[in-house]
C-alpha cells in the first residue's frame, strides 16, 4: 500500500512538472509572438538575422521575405492570452496529437470555423498549427518564415493587428512528436 501511495505521489509529481514546462513554452511563445509584434525591427536585428545565419536560411525567399516586411513593419498591439482560445487550441492539439494527423479541420472532420465558432460568435478568427518544432523560438519563426506557404497565413495571422487574443497549446503528436496550435481572434 505505502509503494503505491509512493508511485502515485512520484506520478503527481512528474505530471506537475510537465505542466509547468508546457506553461513555460506557450509563455514563451506568446513573449516571442509579442517581441515581433511590438518591436518588429528590435526583433529584426536581435533574433530574426541571428536565426536565418545559424540555421542556413539567408537565402530562403521566404526568410528574405520576412527580412523585407519587418524592415518597414510598424508596432501593434501585444497579443492577450485567451483562456477561451487556449482551450480551443489545447483541444485541437490533443486531437491531432492523439491521432496523428494534421491539419485546421478535427478528427471528426468538424471544420475550424465551425470549431471555434461554437466559443467565439463574432470578429476575424484565424489558426496556425505547427508540427514537429518543440522550441518556442522555433515554432514562432517556422510560422513566421512560413516556407512553402505560398499565402504566407501564418506569418500574416500573427502579424495582423485585428487579431488580439490567442490560445496557444504545445502538445505531444503520434507521428511529429510534438504539435503547437494558435488560435487568434479579434473579440473575445
Amino acid at each position: 500500500m505505502f509503494i503505491k501511495f509512493q508511485s502515485y505521489l512520484a506520478l503527481l509529481f512528474l505530471l506537475s512538472i510537465i505542466t509547468v514546462v508546457a506553461n513555460a513554452q506557450t509563455e514563451d511563445v506568446l513573449r516571442i509572438m509579442n517581441e515581433v509584434r511590438t518591436n518588429p525591427q528590435s526583433f529584426l536585428n536581435g533574433r530574426l538575422l541571428p536565426y536565418l545565419k545559424e540555421h542556413g536560411l539567408e537565402n530562403n525567399s521566404y526568410a528574405k521575405s520576412l527580412v523585407t516586411e519587418l524592415e518597414i513593419a510598424k508596432p501593434i498591439n501585444a497579443l492577450q492570452s485567451s483562456s477561451v482560445l487556449q482551450k480551443l487550441a489545447k483541444g485541437h492539439a490533443l486531437d491531432m496529437g492523439q491521432k496523428g494527423t494534421i491539419g485546421h479541420n478535427s478528427s471528426n472532420g468538424t471544420t475550424f470555423e465551425k470549431r471555434v465558432r461554437a466559443k467565439i460568435k463574432s470578429g476575424m478568427i484565424a489558426e496556425n498549427c505547427d508540427y514537429g518544432n518543440a522550441e518556442p523560438l522555433d515554432i514562432v519563426m517556422s510560422f513566421l518564415i512560413d516556407d512553402g506557404i505560398t499565402s504566407l497565413g501564418h506569418r500574416k495571422n500573427i502579424l495582423h493587428p485585428s487579431l488580439s487574443y490567442v490560445g496557444i497549446a504545445i502538445e505531444k503528436h503520434k507521428t511529429y512528436r510534438v504539435n503547437c496550435v494558435m488560435d487568434f481572434s479579434s473579440a473575445n
